[in-house]
């Protein structure tokens, strides 16, 4: 199943999308990260996006009150991280 080439593509997959949603928002500040254990720190609160995240079937968390951050399984897809970023976009959408 070679988990450890999937772990590297789907990080590096993961990083590049949410730099892309960093590059549309202005209140995103920073992407850091390394494999699939991946923070997004916000300027504002970040408790709002992990409850609608929530209601859309991603379980997410909130650090330090404003980062987001994001521990998918080893075996994600990039399906899966398709379906997270663009639940991503619509949250932040919003605001």
């Amino acid at each position: 199943e070679d988990l450890l080439s999937n772990c590297q593509e789907m990080g590096h997959y993961f990083l590049k999308g949410l730099t892309e949603l960093k590059d549309k928002y202005s209140f995103i500040k920073a992407i850091r990260g390394m494999g699939l254990l991946i923070g997004m720190e916000l300027d504002r609160e970040g408790t709002p996006y992990v409850s609608a995240c929530q209601e859309r079937g991603f379980l997410i968390n909130c650090i330090q009150g404003k980062v987001l951050r994001f521990i998918p399984p080893l075996i994600v897809s990039h399906k899966e991280i398709d379906l997270l970023l663009g639940v991503l976009d619509e949250v932040f959408k919003k605001e």
